[in-house]
């Protein structure tokens, strides 16, 4: 009788997790839906609006990617990587009363973006958008992840909002995954795959650690090939002058944006790296790098040791790993969270999708974070990261099974 009774007060407390996670989601559902249908008339004709949610400029970042590809095109560098040049152009070709929203990528994006520069704006942007999707989820399939995981994450708060912004988020996070995933078993194409990260750096600043960790030569041969090929891709492409421009100006202007005090109503609020953590709480720049430098350098040290002696199940690992980067950068974003995302519906399957309140909150968090920033003035992602990580562990000593979840689909 006893027994019976806790097994219906753990499904009616199960029943209760489910409908508060439903509730939030279904909700930033309807909030993504809001602002971006309006976006659907744009390919109708009528041209992108100055304030089109939710960062009062056109498809927001994408505003960037469109009109950087415009100018590499015609070898206008320097227009690229000066924020006040580049703004004229935005003005010039998308809206005359855009806001800055500066490009500031290595020179391997612009490849990318030369390609969907082609399209008109409006139309490039659902172009970008779809086949970001479309090209994660054939990774992450190939890389053994199951339809429902793969479904709920680019439905996930955090690729909704990649998705609102017209980011690389949703792909740069299937491409970490789908090779951390695959290195194992398919090191020189994986290694290759992570390798497409030179694109984006930040996203992909963990692989070494990974692959000396696993003591996989082949993958870590197949990475330095692939970014070195994207280099002289570049190079041979654009020429020097992309490069001269991006060190002269595009450097300088990084460190400027990432140095400026701490503001949770911009760009910062919706920051995850420790870095902005360490500025919200009133330390100075050298402070927070310190701080930032020793961090990066223990979730290294702690992803090389997680996989050269091999420890919990082989999901376990993996997503320790995703969030371990996440703690590296110190330029990311809640957007760059997607991979973060597949990775805690990978882990829900894996526990026979039993929840919690707190899955829910990890779930949001990515949306939820600015808001926190702006009510509170701290950024507080890192220190929600550090809760999935304890909890990642904690199952982890509990029973985690090394082919659990992972299906064997054919390797990338």
């Amino acid at each position: 009788m006893a027994e019976g009774r806790r097994g219906a007060a753990k499904r009616a407390w199960q029943a209760v997790c489910w409908g508060v996670f439903g509730f939030f989601w279904l909700v930033i559902l309807n909030v993504f839906w809001t602002k971006m249908a309006p976006r659907l008339a744009y390919l109708t004709g009528q041209r992108a609006i100055a304030n089109d949610p939710p960062c009062s400029t056109p498809e927001c970042d994408f505003s960037a990617f469109w009109p950087a590809g415009m100018l590499a095109r015609h070898g206008r560098f320097e227009h690229i990587y000066n924020a006040a040049l580049f703004l004229a152009y935005q003005r010039e070709v998308i809206a005359k009363t855009a806001n800055l929203d500066a490009f500031f990528y290595p020179p391997p994006m612009l490849l990318p973006s030369v390609l969907i520069s082609y399209p008109p704006f409006e139309w490039a942007f659902f172009v970008w958008t779809a086949g970001g999707m479309i090209a994660a989820s054939w990774l992450l399939r190939r890389a053994g992840l199951s339809w429902p995981v793969i479904v709920l994450g680019l439905l996930s708060p955090a690729s909704l909002w990649n998705t609102e912004l017209g980011q690389v988020g949703v792909i740069g996070g299937a491409i970490l995954l789908a090779g951390t995933l695959s290195a194992a078993r398919s090191p020189l194409r994986a290694g290759g795959l992570l390798g497409l990260l030179v694109c984006k750096p930040q996203t992909g600043v963990m692989v070494p650690a990974l692959l000396i960790g696993q003591r996989n030569w082949r993958a870590l041969l197949g990475f330095g090939a692939v970014c070195l090929a994207l280099l002289l891709a570049t190079w041979l492409v654009f020429g020097p002058a992309c490069w001269h421009a991006y060190l002269i100006s595009g450097g300088p202007r990084t460190a400027q944006v990432m140095n400026v005090a701490f503001n949770p109503w911009v760009y910062m609020g919706d920051g995850v790296s420790v870095f902005w953590m360490m500025r919200s709480l009133g330390a100075g720049v050298t402070v927070a790098y310190a701080v930032q430098g020793i961090c990066a350098l223990l979730c290294m040290v702690a992803v090389v040791w997680l996989w050269r002696k091999p420890w919990g199940g082989a999901l376990e690992r993996v997503a320790l790993t995703i969030f371990l980067a996440l703690l590296t950068t110190p330029y990311g974003y809640g957007d760059d969270m997607a991979a973060f995302s597949w990775m805690l519906a990978a882990l829900a399957e894996q526990r026979g999708w039993r929840i919690g309140i707190l899955d829910t909150l990890f779930w949001i968090w990515p949306m939820a974070c600015q808001i926190v920033a702006e009510k509170t003035g701290v950024l507080l992602t890192p220190l929600v990261v550090v809760l999935v990580l304890v909890r990642t562990i904690h199952d982890g000593r509990h029973g985690g099974d090394e082919t659990a979840r992972l299906a064997p689909c054919t390797a990338v």
